[in-house]
């Protein structure tokens, strides 16, 4: 004990011996120092001094500016609007309209800017929670968002564009005059074509309270009323789809119903249609003669169990028939004439024996058998 005692009393000392050299030798450092500054010139001083306060502010500043930069500055993903006029982006996901002429911006930073209509100028831009109208030609604000308290808005087409204000949409010109009253009920339901609420060739597509579809004219008044889940826009031959409760139809350009919307699918051609139903598709013209009494999308080979090799392994001879395609549904037809043996109303077709198929129904789990002309032979 004595013995360590006398080792923790040296190391004490050695410590002690450390810290006092130490001292003694900042003491000295100090008063070198001092007197070395003493005799300086001012110029100089003040020089030293101004440079231990500038270096870490400086510094700072630097610092401060590339935070500043990353959240808000300049990005250069830029939008070319018209020949002068390109809008900015900003690290913030917010933009502004600058002026390349005059080498300012026409706009506070601003949400988002709708692409240009086509043979138009004025553009959608958005701030929170409201709309309002950029002509792209010059970068300025013709419909002021701030002031209009339109909650949505769309482009401009044929002279109209529709904005929504109170939950309710209406229709106003390139002057902010309401044209067509604000008494239409917004849809937010996601469709298969997006309408836009744009004009096409005087006709609007328009929601109801419940979300279904129907056509305005440029005086707010129903020409279709709305009982459609889609209605298309016109087709270059003036026709257009509707589609209700997954069935295919078509309008013509007076908005009659040429085809009610009970078909698989329907294509409008330039010269027709063709028309999918009950597993079969065939064209027909714009009066309604049939052009292709047979149509499908794809054909597959069948093949059947012939016996077995020496290895005991299944052999297969193709058959004379072949499994066509109909929007995902199969159907039997004849490879030698072309001729169709059943619709396309199942989900898998197998071919058992030369004379034998199983097909499975489509949507259910039940299988049957058909014999080479289609009739049910049996089920399983």
């Amino acid at each position: 004990m004595k013995r360590l005692t006398q080792i923790f009393q040296a190391l004490l000392g050695v410590v002690a011996l450390i810290l006092t050299t130490l001292v003694a030798a900042g003491r000295l450092a100090w008063r070198t120092i001092r007197n070395w500054w003493k005799y300086r010139s001012k110029w100089f001083r003040c020089s030293i001094v101004a440079i231990f306060i500038i270096v870490p502010v400086g510094f700072v500043a630097l610092e401060a500016y590339d935070l500043y930069e990353d959240k808000y500055g300049r990005d250069y993903y830029d939008r070319r609007l018209s020949d002068n006029i390109t809008l900015h982006s900003f690290s913030d996901n917010k933009w502004r309209v600058y002026d390349r002429t005059t080498g300012e911006y026409t706009t506070d930073k601003i949400n988002w800017l709708s692409d240009v209509p086509e043979n138009d100028s004025l553009a959608v831009y958005a701030i929170p929670e409201k709309r309002g109208y950029i002509n792209t030609k010059n970068g300025a604000i013709v419909i002021d968002a701030e002031l209009n308290n339109y909650s949505k808005a769309w482009v401009f087409s044929e002279g109209l564009a529709a904005v929504m204000k109170e939950g309710k949409i209406g229709f106003i010109n390139a002057n902010n005059e309401v044209v067509i009253p604000f008494r239409f009920d917004y849809s937010d339901e996601c469709r298969m074509y997006d309408f836009g609420y744009l004009f096409h060739n005087g006709y609007c597509i328009m929601t109801n309270k419940d979300g279904d579809l129907g056509l305005i004219d440029k005086n707010g008044k129903w020409v279709v009323e709305p009982t459609y889940d889609e209605i298309w826009a016109p087709h270059d031959s003036g026709y257009r789809i509707i589609i209700k409760d997954s069935k295919y139809g078509v309008l013509d350009s007076t908005y009659n119903v040429v085809y009610p919307a009970e078909y698989g699918y329907v294509d409008i051609l330039s010269d027709g249609f063709v028309l999918t139903k009950g597993g079969k598709t065939w064209q027909v013209d714009f009066e309604g003669n049939i052009v292709q009494p047979f149509m499908f999308d794809d054909t597959y080979y069948l093949n059947y169990p012939i016996g077995y090799n020496e290895c005991g392994e299944i052999q297969y001879a193709f058959a004379d028939f072949v499994k066509y395609e109909v929007m995902n549904s199969y159907g039997i037809m004849n490879r030698i004439t072309g001729e169709p043996i059943t619709p396309a109303i199942y989900s898998n077709i197998n071919m058992i024996s030369k004379d034998f198929f199983e097909v499975q129904e489509y949507g259910r789990y039940d299988w049957y058998l058909l014999d080479t002309k289609g009739n049910v032979v049996s089920t399983k």
